[in-house]
């Protein structure tokens, strides 16, 4: 799914990775991101690709099988019907009808899942992304910071990207994930920064 994450971060690209502060022209200080680059480093970026892989998977899945399902039912109609009395192929016809039903509306749910958890992803990595350039451009005094795909070319030393990259993962624990736990002295309980079990999906 990595071209998604990239269509992601080309999307958060539309909030235009610019931070403009007033300035003198000479005296401007700019930087810039490679998003590209940032998606092979992030760990964050990536578990968000690969929780929209794990869900994409699923819903194929599911699909895959009632497809099967309705597919089964339509060659038995075709091969046993002329051998079937009236009413048995009725109720045979009846239930591919509801078969059908059943697999349009779970093509339909299946593509509004995916569309909504890709739109709150979305939202999400561009305002925690752009805090975090945000951040980095005034600890830095830049007046800029480009999206590496808007420059023809530009200076290795002005490239933000792993820092960025280093400062979005740090920010897991102070957004949404807990902090790692403090080392305890040896003999003083249950093993540091245990993570936490997550609830088993279906």
């Amino acid at each position: 799914m990595r071209k998604y994450l990239l269509t992601v971060l080309c999307a958060a690209s539309a909030l235009v990775f610019v931070c403009v502060v007033m300035g003198e022209a000479q005296d401007m200080k700019v930087g810039f991101v490679d998003l590209q680059k940032f998606a092979e480093k992030s760990l964050k970026a990536q578990t968000m690709q690969k929780k929209l892989m794990d869900l994409m998977n699923t819903k194929r899945q599911a699909l895959e099988n009632k497809k099967r399902e309705l597919t089964d039912l339509q060659e038995q109609l075709q091969k046993q019907g002329p051998m079937l009395k009236e009413d048995t192929r009725n109720q045979k016809i009846k239930e591919i009808g509801i078969k059908e039903m059943e697999f349009k509306l779970a093509e339909k749910e299946a593509q509004s899942a995916l569309q909504n958890e890709e739109r709150d992803a979305m939202q999400i990595f561009q305002r925690d992304l752009t805090k975090i350039i945000s951040r980095i451009r005034t600890q830095k005094g830049l007046t800029l910071v480009f999206n590496q795909a808007a420059l023809l070319s530009a200076d290795d030393s002005l490239d933000l990207t792993e820092e960025v990259a280093k400062a979005y993962d740090a920010s897991t624990s102070a957004e949404g994930a807990p902090a790692p736990a403090p080392k305890k002295a040896p003999g003083a309980g249950a093993g540091p920064g245990a993570p936490a079990k997550k609830p088993a999906t279906k």
